[in-house]
């Protein structure tokens, strides 16, 4: 065509469409218009044959956007969060974005400088997990009306929507479920410092066990919970022995099996055990490990809802969300 760069003009030439029909296709724009989807085909495989690549500062020119959303969490190692990554870079994808991660290693006071320099970039918006449970809008560096969402975090702050599990409500659906087996006494591993989900998890089985509760309260780490396996499982204080032991997070599970094994136990009708969060190991494990599985789609697709609709109108206050989770039985609980 020559030309360097294929340009809309040229993909509308080519399709005998308008540019801006082509436009609102490749961006994913289509604000009410409707077009048939041999339409979109015929639009994106021209795009591919021609080598169209959109001109990106043009673009931010014209409609003062990057198309770059900032996403802050603690973590990359925990399975969760790299589900909740991969679920939300795709889906905003979809939308027609590209998604900047960083991490803050768990690192409250590193997050305000991530937070800076994602701003520098001219990201659209924001979504954040934070490594604290209170933040306020000042210390992370953000305008009132700038679009973010905190997603897994509930009530860090009223400034920022949030979209988080019903921890609560989930702990007490398995915490019934135990108590109808038979079970009296349960171990709990929590790790409440920081992270009011963990909090909300055992108030769900408080509200079942009552005094039949043996807790651990630990940093949320792989070898605090191994270490605390041989006292609390010999706890005796308020009644018998745990017949249940039950991990609020999945770094706490992950410790309890390596400190359930070294003990020379196992899962079995002496000892019954529950996991919160989905992880590999759960499935493959023996006998398998029944877990609280968070809702990873739905919590992605609440949070890109109110994420887009702040984007469109920063001056809204948004809405708090609360996500179902569902439980896998397994045989770890008898």
């Amino acid at each position: 065509m020559g030309r360097n760069r294929v340009t809309l003009a040229d993909l509308a030439r080519d399709l005998s469409l308008s540019t801006c029909t082509v436009s609102k296709i490749l961006n994913r724009s289509f604000n009410g218009f409707t077009y048939s989807q041999e339409t979109i085909r015929r639009v994106e495989e021209c795009a591919q044959r021609l080598g169209y690549t959109a001109n990106t500062q043009a673009r931010s020119l014209r409609t003062r956007r990057t198309m770059l959303i900032g996403f802050v969490l603690p973590s990359a190692q925990v399975a969760l969060f790299g589900a909740l990554t991969d679920a939300l870079e795709l889906a905003l994808r979809a939308k027609g974005y590209q998604v900047l991660i960083v991490h803050s290693r768990n690192d409250a006071a590193a997050e305000p400088e991530l937070i800076s320099a994602l701003m520098a970039r001219g990201i659209d918006g924001l979504v954040w997990l934070p490594a604290t449970e209170s933040i306020t809008m000042e210390q992370a560096g953000l305008r009132e009306d700038f679009p973010a969402v905190i997603l897994d975090r509930p009530f860090c702050t009223d400034r920022i929507p949030f979209v988080a599990t019903a921890n609560i409500d989930a702990a007490r659906e398995v915490a019934e479920r135990a108590y109808a087996l038979g079970h009296r006494r349960v171990a709990i591993l929590n790790a409440p410092e920081g992270d009011r989900s963990l909090r909300e998890r055992f108030e769900g089985f408080r509200e079942v066990f009552g005094d039949g509760i043996v807790c651990a309260d630990l940093p949320n780490e792989v070898a605090a919970a191994k270490a605390a396996i041989p006292g609390l499982l010999r706890s005796r204080k308020g009644g018998g022995r745990p017949s249940l032991l039950v991990a609020l997070s999945e770094s706490l599970a992950i410790g309890a099996i390596a400190g359930v094994r070294d003990l020379g136990l196992n899962f079995s009708g002496e000892l019954s055990f529950i996991a919160f969060d989905d992880f590999p190991l759960a499935e493959h494990w023996t006998p398998r490990i029944t877990v609280v599985r968070q809702d990873v789609e739905q919590l992605v697709r609440e949070t890109v809802r109110l994420l887009l609709a702040r984007i469109k109108s920063p001056a809204g206050t948004g809405e708090d969300v609360r996500v179902k989770a569902s439980v896998e039985w397994r045989e770890s609980v008898l």
